[in-house]
């Protein structure tokens, strides 16, 4: 776990400069719409709204955030969800994540005028605590702040070396070929944005070492039911799902902290739990080597991808876990023995 790139600097390795000098620097944009729901009144939506682009503005001296689309901070975090105008037709309802680690923040793709850009959507009762720079949870949710803006980094990134994918029809050649590069994409996404956002908050190592565990405590036997579902009601496709599901949820939440880590020094001493569990001998661990390895070898190639197969290696990986079960998706079809 080996940093290749160190992302950005610390305001004390900047040349000196005043404040309004470095945010002239910013890629985001100049002017970032908000909207702004459930507040008890405007003046304080638009402190908060005010405090939010200042900070934005920061990020944006060190990640490219060219393609924000807008924010929306709002009390009804689950329905302002629904509400975002994405620009495009899609059956896909924005929820906010509530298995594991419970969602209070996003950054899902959107259209302006035929250009893929990324909106940032927040709970606002959370957000609220970057209006109190010496409160206890400061760090945490400015931390979630340039996470999330690493997703709009990352996106960008994505889209203009292999345009046309993300949030549109694509021909990947084979049904196994989507299915692949699908089942990886999560573990992808907050890998990037994790390793891209490291450096606003090393501590934020602790949270993400507790939510792996969270995500391993009980792994083995949500699988378990999956396959004895499958032997009840026989319905292979409901068991491949359910399995890879737990499966690339696992990788992905494997996926923050690992970015994290190598998005400082890939010094995996900074997870002491992390670092026993990996050297226990648990059969899970040598994949989480080898995932590490993945996503490590595409972030060398960071920005200069060629295909959507340069990604696969993540989804390949979860096929394996799910081989183990007896799972097995090939370009003939599925087979569950």
């Amino acid at each position: 776990m080996k940093a290749l790139i160190r992302w950005g600097c610390t305001v004390s390795d900047a040349p000196e400069q005043t404040i309004e000098e470095l945010l002239a620097t910013s890629t985001a944009p100049a002017n970032i719409p908000f909207e702004l729901k459930g507040f008890a009144d405007e003046q304080t939506a638009k402190a908060l709204a005010d405090k939010t682009a200042t900070y934005i503005r920061y990020i944006g001296t060190r990640l490219n955030l060219e393609d924000l689309a807008g924010v929306t901070m709002a009390f009804d975090y689950a329905k302002a969800l629904t509400e975002i105008d994405r620009g495009y037709e899609t059956q896909h309802v924005l929820t906010p994540s509530t298995e594991i680690a419970h969602g209070v923040a996003m950054a899902p793709g959107v259209f302006r005028d035929g250009v893929l850009k990324t909106y940032l959507a927040f709970n606002a009762g959370i957000l609220s605590h970057l209006m109190d720079p010496e409160g206890e949870y400061f760090s945490q949710v400015y931390y979630q702040l340039a996470h999330e803006c690493g997703h709009v980094h990352d996106r960008t990134a994505f889209d203009v070396a292999i345009p046309g994918l993300l949030q549109r029809p694509y021909d990947f050649g084979s049904e196994l070929a989507r299915i692949k590069f699908s089942l990886g994409w999560d573990s992808w996404c907050e890998y990037a944005a994790t390793r891209l956002s490291a450096s606003f908050y090393p501590e934020q190592v602790v949270q993400f070492e507790e939510t792996f565990f969270a995500a391993l405590d009980g792994l083995d036997e949500r699988v378990d039911v999956a396959m004895d579902a499958f032997r009840e009601d026989g319905d292979g496709w409901k068991c491949f799902r359910a399995v890879t599901g737990e499966y690339g949820r696992f990788l992905t939440f494997t996926s923050y902290l690992i970015g994290h880590l190598n998005g400082l020094d890939g010094d995996v001493d900074r997870a002491p739990k992390f670092k026993e569990f990996v050297q226990s001998g648990n059969w899970l661990a040598r994949y989480l080597i080898e995932l590490d390895e993945i996503l490590e070898g595409i972030w060398s190639n960071y920005g200069e991808w060629k295909s959507f197969e340069e990604f696969n290696g993540i989804g390949e990986l979860i096929l394996l876990l799910a081989a183990t079960h007896g799972v097995h998706l090939t370009e003939d079809g599925l087979a569950i023995y």
